[in-house]
């Protein structure tokens, strides 16, 4: 009898479901290498169908971050027609023919267990599971902070990075009690390998030790504030290094490439790159919008995050999490008021002395992705002792 497989799944729609998968996968091949078959997969690239539902995906996301008010709009929508039922019915209706091609695809790596990152993926896994291979193990970790109302609540273990939002699942979304698990907040094993201080990244990109540096981004595609943020900063008379981070836009790269700006500003654009916590980890500040994985790695690698932006209820309560109930940064929305406030801290940097302080809580050594390897080892081991 050979090993069972774990197929670990990874779905563009942004890209903290990526990280997430990532982190998870870099744990399981850690602790377990040797006792199971895991598989990276990109499960929504394997045919033409998966692959144009993906694009749709990605499409919805941009939206969201694009279009002021579209992405509350797309969530009231989904709540008030029901919830996990309503996706139940999209999704054997007007998705149907994307979810079989889904599970289609799941057949081809017959898994023993398949673990995701994203509510369509677990969807498709609980069909698979239901139509194809009763046996399988279905585990999915939400990487929000809350639980949307689209989670499949059928089948499989659930897991979330805080107890607020295990609490959602089980009173608001009807998950199972015994099927829902709490873990601490996931790193990547390059995060929690870092071992360069502040000081020698600066080294390593040119970046003057003593100048004030903030990190301007928004998301994988850069569509929400970005732009706005970094122009109002360059206005500032104040010396100051802004690293400009364009992502997958190519577009917003090449004009921070050519923008012209005062001789005390120095502007670093950055296109897309996988050691971006690197850049976090050299800035006096992040500002970004409030994707979970984004703050999240910010707050890992000890650094204070200014939100500018929540284009949904979850990177709303990403803001709540991290901002207002863990203290590790602030929310201003205004491109013109970040820019007074960055003065100030420029002047007086002990708000983000306490901030930085606050990030502490968020350990790595208590990775999330090992304790959710653990429960997917305990649950594989308890189905051969059945």
């Amino acid at each position: 009898m050979g090993k069972k497989k774990i197929l670990v799944t990874f779905i563009e729609s942004g890209f903290g479901h990526i990280t997430s998968a990532r982190a998870i996968s870099d744990s399981l091949k850690k602790k377990y290498g040797d006792v199971y078959d895991i598989e990276d997969c990109d499960i929504m690239k394997d045919n033409e169908k998966t692959v144009t539902f993906e694009k749709f995906l990605t499409r919805q996301t941009q939206a969201t971050n694009k279009i002021h008010g579209y992405g509350f709009m797309i969530f009231a929508v989904m709540e008030a027609f029901g919830g996990e039922k309503f996706l139940e019915f999209t999704h054997k209706t007007i998705f149907k023919s994307f979810v079989d091609a889904t599970v289609e695809a799941f057949s081809e790596h017959k898994p023993d267990c398949i673990v995701s990152t994203h509510y369509f993926i677990t969807f498709c896994a609980v069909e698979y599971k239901r139509t194809r291979d009763p046996n399988c193990v279905v585990v999915t970790y939400n990487p929000d902070n809350n639980v949307h109302p689209w989670w499949d609540n059928r089948d499989g273990i659930f897991i979330t990075n805080n107890i607020f939002a295990t609490r959602e699942a089980v009173r608001k979304r009807s998950f199972s009690t015994k099927d829902c698990k709490t873990v601490n907040f996931t790193a990547r094993q390059d995060i929690i390998g870092c071992t360069e201080t502040k000081k020698t990244l600066r080294e390593k990109y040119g970046i003057d030790e003593n100048e004030f540096c903030v990190v301007v981004a928004d998301g994988g595609y850069a569509l929400g504030k970005c732009k706005s943020v970094v122009n109002s900063l360059c206005r500032t008379h104040k010396r100051i290094t802004i690293v400009a981070v364009a992502g997958k836009n190519e577009k917003l790269y090449a004009y921070f490439m050519k923008k012209k700006h005062k001789e005390n500003v120095t502007l670093i654009p950055l296109s897309f790159t996988e050691n971006i916590f690197e850049f976090y980890k050299l800035a006096d500040l992040f500002i970004t919008k409030a994707g979970p994985n984004s703050v999240l790695d910010s707050v890992f690698v000890g650094t204070p995050v200014l939100i500018d932006y929540y284009p949904h209820p979850i990177e709303k309560a990403t803001k709540r999490l991290f901002v207002d109930k863990y203290k590790c940064g602030e929310y201003i929305s205004s491109p013109y008021f970040i820019r007074k406030r960055v003065e100030e801290l420029i002047d007086d940097r002990s708000p983000l002395i306490t901030y930085a302080e606050n990030t502490a809580k968020f350990r790595k050594d208590c990775n999330g992705a090992d304790e959710i390897a653990d429960i997917i080892n305990k649950t594989l081991r308890r189905k051969d002792d059945l």
